[in-house]
């Protein structure tokens, strides 16, 4: 059974959708608690899961961790809001987190630090000791990182409106220059070279500054993906990240039964099925089809998610996750993406105290809530 953990990042917004640049507060009163943790601004937290190999457990911790952060932030007078960037104005480089490599990222890479500035992900790590099995996760994880990202679209909103996105989350994290799919490396010692090269040549500062959708990580011995929008609630989460933990395992099946890839998409292909991703996200309710806005078409990744969810199915009954992770996906179809609720709770009732209070409620779980 293959472990997984997940980063979550989170905004903290007034009650009026400001940005709330208040994370040093919301920290000092978490009692100590290390899996809550500061963010790349002051308007940001990240919570920090343990490790597991069971996803009932690891929706208790995401729960908890997110009731815990939310009382830390309503007490320093802000709400903890799970979009993947802020749905009214970002806060200007004064409220960046006061570390010094945040300051040496803003120095270097002032217009992505600008553009990207409060954008949250979801990171999802698979235990891969083997370092040379991993980097062969890598490559073939390509074609796949375009329905994960439309699975778990959460960014439709900016300045108080709908944005034409569903995750503009990707689209502002796209000026990175680190920030695009993985290659396809022979081994690990090939990876690395790729590595330094990146930060030698002044493309990432350091290892944690190489911001792949998919990489190795540099503190754990896992896979850590991190093409997804954090997700508006914890049920989504763990959909994501027993997906996530299936395709992990087949694909280690493949290689290991020197299977060949189904597909080995470009550089260009990849790019362009992840601006669709993100441009059009995924339309999963019927009724949604019938009220598309003008001009957006069907959305392509629909088949692209149908192909990873049989590519994984095999993988979800071996580990006992496959009545879980269906159950959540029927819902999902069932309600939308988180796009598309909250595109629904902008159009229900679009003031701004109203947005970001119904954005907090379906942030923090409460019982016999799934949404």
């Amino acid at each position: 059974m293959l472990t997984v953990g997940v980063e979550e990042e989170f905004l903290l917004l007034e009650p009026d959708g400001a940005v709330a640049p208040v994370s040093a507060g919301v920290l000092g009163v978490t009692d100590g608690d290390d899996r809550v943790r500061h963010e790349y601004t002051a308007y940001q937290l990240e919570t920090v899961s343990g490790v597991h190999t069971r996803l009932d457990r690891l929706h208790d911790e995401l729960a908890d961790l997110r009731r815990i952060a939310a009382r830390a932030a309503e007490l320093a007078g802000a709400r903890l809001v799970a979009a993947g960037a802020p749905p009214f104005r970002r806060g200007p480089l004064e409220t960046l987190t006061d570390d010094p490599r945040y300051r040496r990222l803003a120095e270097r890479y002032p217009g992505a630090t600008v553009a990207a500035a409060g954008t949250c992900g979801c990171h999802v790590h698979v235990g891969v000791a083997d370092r040379d099995l991993a980097v062969g996760v890598l490559g073939r994880l390509r074609p796949w990182l375009a329905p994960l990202l439309a699975l778990t679209a959460n960014s439709p909103c900016a300045d108080g409106a709908d944005s034409g996105f569903g995750s503009i989350r990707y689209e502002a994290r796209r000026q990175w220059p680190t920030f695009r799919a993985p290659e396809v490396w022979a081994d690990a010692r090939d990876y690395d070279r790729a590595i330094e090269a990146l930060i030698s040549g002044g493309t990432a500062l350091d290892i944690g500054g190489v911001h792949l959708l998919a990489r190795l990580s540099g503190r754990y011995p896992t896979i850590e993906i991190r093409i997804a929008d954090t997700c508006l609630s914890v049920n989504d989460t763990v959909l994501l990240a027993g997906i996530v933990r299936a395709l992990v395992a087949t694909l280690i099946d493949d290689i290991r039964h020197g299977r060949v890839a189904e597909t080995t998409p470009s550089a260009v292909e990849v790019e362009d099925d992840l601006a669709a991703a993100a441009r059009h996200g995924l339309v999963v309710r019927g009724p949604a089809v019938l009220h598309r806005p003008p001009g957006r078409p069907p959305a392509a990744t629909a088949g692209h998610l149908r192909a990873l969810l049989r590519k994984v199915t095999p993988a979800l009954g071996e580990s006992g996750d496959a009545v879980a992770v269906h159950s959540r996906l029927g819902w999902l179809r069932r309600h939308g993406t988180g796009a598309e609720r909250q595109r629904s709770l902008l159009r229900h009732d679009p003031r701004p105290d109203a947005f970001v209070a119904a954005l907090a409620g379906r942030t923090v779980p409460h019982p016999g809530r799934n949404c």
